[in-house]
């Protein structure tokens, strides 16, 4: 079946300092949404929530930082129209995009128990904007029960010098698809599973293997993506993994903003 391209209904609470909220129809399932803005700028939509049965499947701390994800994945910055992507972006097959996809509706399937009921994205809008306006549609597919989902988390640190920074806390249990580090002050990156190195680059190195494979590096980012030749069968596994370790290797002091996109179930 074709996908279909709908549009949403309206946003509630659309002002200047206020959550706007967009209560999403259950029955089919979400791919892509489009989210028109006007009167705000892309700096002062300041958080956006996806929210489904009462919890937070991903959380971007500003629509800036998810504008530089669609980037990297190859997609044009956002002009008066934000994407919000729950599929997972340019892979080289159609089940490995798909496979995170946003099932509403359905019945659970064999190992995933849960089913959708409510599903909203909410936007924290600046109270310096001037006159916020918000519109948005949905690309869609046919009904099916809800699986493994696409979920986004932000965790601060604050390296205090020069040298290793060791990140040793970032939950375990779901597939880490992705890592967005925001720092300028970094020269590279080593990662430790249960004492063992499985991923060690500079900055330039990272950069050059992204850019030969299916992404465009961001200024101002580190980014850790074990999909980058398109491959989706490829997250870091951490279930049962004892100690996981980032290992930052800073140039200088900074506040760094760490954005994980994890792959796993929907919790109950």
């Amino acid at each position: 079946m074709p996908k279909l391209s709908i549009r949403m209904p309206s946003f509630e609470g659309v002002a200047a300092g206020a959550t706007a909220t967009l209560r999403l129809p259950i029955g089919r399932t979400y791919e892509r949404l489009k989210v028109a803005y006007s009167g705000v700028t892309l700096a002062q939509l300041k958080e956006l929530r996806l929210v489904g049965n009462g919890k937070t499947i991903q959380r971007w701390v500003g629509a800036a930082l998810l504008d530089v994800v669609n980037q990297f994945d190859g997609m044009a910055a956002a002009g008066g129209i934000l994407t919000l992507n729950l599929v997972r972006h340019s892979l080289k097959t159609r089940v490995a995009i798909e496979e995170t996809a946003i099932g509403t509706g359905i019945a659970p399937s064999k190992g995933f128990p849960v089913t959708l009921t409510t599903l909203q994205l909410e936007i924290d809008i600046d109270a310096a904007a001037a006159a916020p306006f918000l519109s948005c549609t949905a690309l869609q597919s046919e009904p099916r029960p809800l699986a493994l989902l696409k979920k986004v988390r932000t965790y601060n640190y604050s390296p205090a010098a020069a040298g290793e920074f060791e990140i040793s806390d970032l939950p375990r249990g779901d597939l880490i698809n992705r890592v967005f580090i925001k720092t300028a002050k970094m020269s590279g990156l080593r990662i430790e599973r249960d004492n063992r190195v499985i991923f060690d680059r500079t900055k330039e190195e990272n950069e050059q293997y992204q850019a030969d494979g299916a992404r465009k590096p961001q200024a101002g980012y580190f980014i850790y993506d074990p999909t980058e030749e398109g491959y989706g069968a490829e997250p870091m596994v951490t279930a049962g993994v004892q100690d996981l370790r980032f290992v930052l290797k800073m140039t200088d002091a900074d506040n760094v903003q760490v954005t994980v996109e994890y792959i796993g179930p929907m919790e109950r």
